[in-house]
């Protein structure tokens, strides 16, 4: 059922986890170099295109699938984040990035895409789609969730522009 309720649950927990995630770090960095307008729009809406796909399978998932599995399975992948983020990485060699001429809009459009593409926010959205029966309070929460996130990030990356040398940001 539509409503408050689903709203809430998905604007606070998809703002509680996007805190610190790879697409926060991601915009922060965009905008202390480019146009913050530009950065935000291309972000919010790159992530807004995720939720709207993870709604899309919540749904689907929720109409071919008892409500308890959805529960159990969207628990057991996240546990399996969980572990695989404990996991020790080798350190990779940094390449000189390659500077293309992209307008920010468009870089951070697809870099947000990409970032949240089967991140845990997206697993977050299709298990509250599938067990909260709300796709369109669900979907404005966490396309509400992800904004706040945005923009706080935005507000970060111009404070670490003035704070912080050019050099230090390259």
């Amino acid at each position: 059922m539509e409503g408050i309720a689903p709203f809430a649950a998905a604007f606070l927990l998809i703002s509680v986890m996007e805190l610190g995630d790879k697409t926060q770090l991601l915009v922060i960095s965009l905008s202390t170099k480019h146009r913050p307008l530009s950065v935000a729009a291309g972000a919010f809406l790159g992530e807004t295109a995720v939720t709207a796909i993870g709604v899309a399978i919540g749904l689907a998932i929720a109409t071919t699938v008892p409500v308890l599995y959805v529960r159990l399975i969207s628990g057991a992948l996240f546990i399996g984040f969980g572990a695989w983020s404990l996991r020790p990485t080798a350190e990779a060699k940094e390449a000189e990035p390659e500077e293309t001429p992209r307008s920010p809009f468009f870089k951070a459009l697809g870099l947000a895409f990409l970032a949240e593409l089967g991140d845990k926010t997206m697993i977050a959205v299709i298990g509250l789609s599938g067990t909260l029966a709300a796709p369109l309070s669900v979907f404005a929460g966490a396309s509400l969730g992800l904004l706040m996130i945005v923009l706080i990030s935005i507000g970060l990356g111009r404070v670490l522009q003035r704070c912080i040398s050019a050099r230090w940001l390259r």
